[in-house]
């Protein structure tokens, strides 16, 4: 310990006038004032100044203390000593360390002095130094100081070492970089490794370790011989950077490795024919990652999402389907625009096509997309545009321009050679809302022919909420013909015009409604109870929009939503009993207005918003329907057999993993 410190004490010496100079550097945000500079700036600009003088500390010192000594013959004369390499390289790092931190901490004394933390609204007790002995903070700083110092001595003794391996440590480094970029960035942005102050400070630990290996390995085994020092270094540098992404990597990899059984599922999508569902959802050891999956539900094979072109992105738009069932689609941004990989469903082994979209810009939240009945074309509707591509080519076939100010409600294909969107107003500010309200109707064809209605409605505002109603402002029937909209009540609307038919109930808030496949419409009027606690009511009103009578639930639940119909007249009701989402799906038949069964602890599975095209009504009355469980799982019901199992979630039935073509 003796000679280390001596070996420090040289080092100090030699280098002593960096103390005052820092000290003399931090009267900075003292004196600009007087040359006219805003005194509310000052700690800014001293914080600056004691971390560049800091910064600055280490460069020279890590340039200088090994590679440098070494060249010159000052690390011979402490060899030639009776001082063993270990006291050498811990003088060494230990003077490195206190001028770094000492000329950050002397620049900082003047300016923390004229300007207390308490008066700049800090926490610590409003005491620096308080601050100063945050745990976290000087773990981060100790990390921060190792690494400028590591690094600078690893580039200075790289660089007078002339040795041509450094051509190998320049490939290594672009590979790690971009190791760290495919294998290890992931695992912070996705919340993998945690979000709390301590996560930088794990992620840079290892590469601050490497360093000092590196330099160990410098002193011990290449002493004064430079190119046997960068060898040594290098070599040990690079050995523990190797593992530590290799550990990195392989956990990123067994994170991305998990079954549809591993995954707390979020939302669903699912085929017209009920074979093949899409699910995405986050594994308990993922973060946010969001694990998607194709699977065929009859046998439970699987196919796991390809990685996205954009790894880092967060939820997807979800796949929809074509009318048919036998193809399915993936949207996702590729260059700049959009992209979809279309998947050809009719084999058990799914054909991938990747399609990039011919000029389309990239999707967001408010983009939607609809595959045709057959999948020859895709429908494409964004804030300032529709068009239609052909498929799989990509190339756009007809397009047509969006005024701004709108967004779309919903899209879909009305049949192969004509789409339809609904838009709403895109202002969330009721201030800017157009007065009065409107929605736009717009239709595409193929062709190019193109036509768009505005109409007026009453509001989309909800008076007794915060703002808008959600996305299902237009709920349309499965042809397209006739619109139910949510502005200051339920209105039946042409789906082509616009053209008010009948108004169904009067109210403010957000109420579900769902068409029936013979053109009735059931909606849920407990919701339009003014004061007091509402009933649990269902109305039923015939395609002209007359009433033919309530149907009274059992039970009063926290909140109803209304899922698909699952036999003629036969349709699934959702009730949330409590604010912590105990749900019962109801089976509730129209025509004798009576609940048949109930399915406890299920309710209707959630779907991705701007995921395509209504399920048609013959497909929407077929036996096999899905649902999710509190446990986050997708159950597979056949109404027809009876047959009930786990298809995605904790106790899935797992098939294997389908090799798509």
């Amino acid at each position: 310990m003796r000679k280390l410190l001596a070996v420090a004490g040289r080092e100090l010496r030699e280098r002593w006038l960096l103390f005052p100079a820092s000290f003399v550097f931090g009267f900075n945000p003292l004196v600009f004032p007087a040359f006219g500079m805003d005194r509310q700036d000052m700690p800014f600009v001293g914080l600056m100044t004691s971390i560049g003088l800091g910064a600055a500390a280490a460069l020279l010192m890590g340039s200088t203390m090994l590679a440098r000594d070494a060249s010159n013959g000052r690390l011979g004369f402490l060899f030639s000593r009776p001082v063993s390499w270990p006291a050498i390289w811990g003088g060494k790092w230990l003077a490195a360390l206190v001028l770094t931190l000492s000329s950050g901490l002397l620049a900082a004394i003047p300016w923390m002095a004229a300007f207390p933390l308490a008066s700049l609204g800090g926490h610590h007790g409003d005491s620096w130094l308080r601050a100063m002995l945050d745990g976290q903070g000087s773990a981060f700083l100790l990390t921060l100081v190792v690494l400028a110092v590591g690094l600078a001595n690893f580039g200075a003794t790289a660089f007078r070492s002339r040795s041509p391996w450094v051509a190998l440590d320049l490939l290594l480094l672009l590979a790690g970089l971009w190791t760290v970029r495919r294998y290890v960035a992931p695992l912070w942005l996705y919340g993998i490794l945690g979000r709390n102050p301590w996560t930088p400070i794990l992620a840079l630990l290892p590469l601050a370790i490497a360093l000092l290996v590196g330099s160990v390995a410098q002193v011990a085994v290449g002493r004064t011989d430079l190119r046997r020092a960068h060898g040594a270094m290098s070599l040990t540098f690079w050995t523990v950077v190797s593992l530590t992404l290799t550990l990195a990597a392989g956990y990123w990899l067994w994170v991305r490795s998990a079954t549809p059984a591993e995954v707390s599922v979020h939302a669903v999508t699912r085929d017209p024919a009920g074979r093949w569902i899409y699910v995405e959802g986050t594994g308990q050891h993922s973060g946010w990652y969001p694990h998607g999956f194709l699977i065929d539900t009859t046998s439970g094979g699987y196919l796991p999402r390809p990685g996205p072109d954009e790894e880092l992105e967060r939820f997807g738009l979800g796949m929809f389907f074509s009318a048919d069932g036998r193809f399915g689609a993936l949207a996702g941004a590729f260059r700049g625009g959009a992209a979809i990989r279309l998947f050809d469903l009719r084999e058990t082994a799914p054909r991938i096509t990747f399609v990039a979209l011919e000029s389309s810009p990239p999707p967001n939240g408010g983009t939607a997309f609809a595959l045709s009945p057959s999948a020859a074309s895709v429908f494409v509707v964004h804030e300032s545009g529709a068009s239609i591509y052909a498929l799989p080519s990509g190339r756009r076939v007809a397009t047509v321009t969006i005024p701004p100010g709108w967004r779309p409600a919903t899209a879909r294909f009305l049949a192969e050679g004509a789409a339809r969107t609904w838009l709403v107003p895109s202002s969330l500010d009721p201030a800017t809302v157009r007065r009065p309200t409107q929605m736009r109707v717009v239709n595409l064809a193929p062709d190019g022919a193109s036509s768009a209605i505005t109409f007026p409605i009453a509001t989309l505002l909800d008076p007794s909420g915060d703002g808008r109603l959600g996305w299902n402002a237009v709920v349309p029937d499965a042809e397209g013909r006739w619109i139910v909209t949510g502005d200051a009540g339920l209105h039946l609307r042409d789906g082509a015009t616009g053209e008010l038919i009948a108004t169904l109930v009067e109210g403010s808030r957000a109420i579900p409604s769902l068409f029936l496949a013979d053109g009735r419409i059931v909606v849920d009027v407990s919701r339009t109870a003014v004061g007091g606690p509402s009933p649990p009511r269902l109305r039923v009103f015939d395609p002209a929009g007359a009433a033919l009578g309530d149907i009274d639930l059992p039970r009063p639940p926290w909140g109803l939503s209304l899922g698909p119909e699952i036999a003629p007249g036969r349709i699934l009701v959702s009730c949330v009993r409590s604010p912590v989402f105990s749900v019962d799906t109801l089976v509730v038949d129209v025509a004798s207005r009576a609940v048949v069964d109930t399915l406890s602890g299920l309710r209707s599975a959630m779907g991705f918003w701007g995921a395509g095209a209504e399920i048609p009504a013959e497909a929407r009355l077929g036996t096999v329907h899905f649902f999710r469980d509190a446990e986050e799982r997708v159950v597979r019901i056949d109404f027809a057999s009876g047959e009930r199992k786990v298809v995605a979630g904790k106790g899935a039935v797992v098939g294997e993993r389908i090799s798509a073509r």
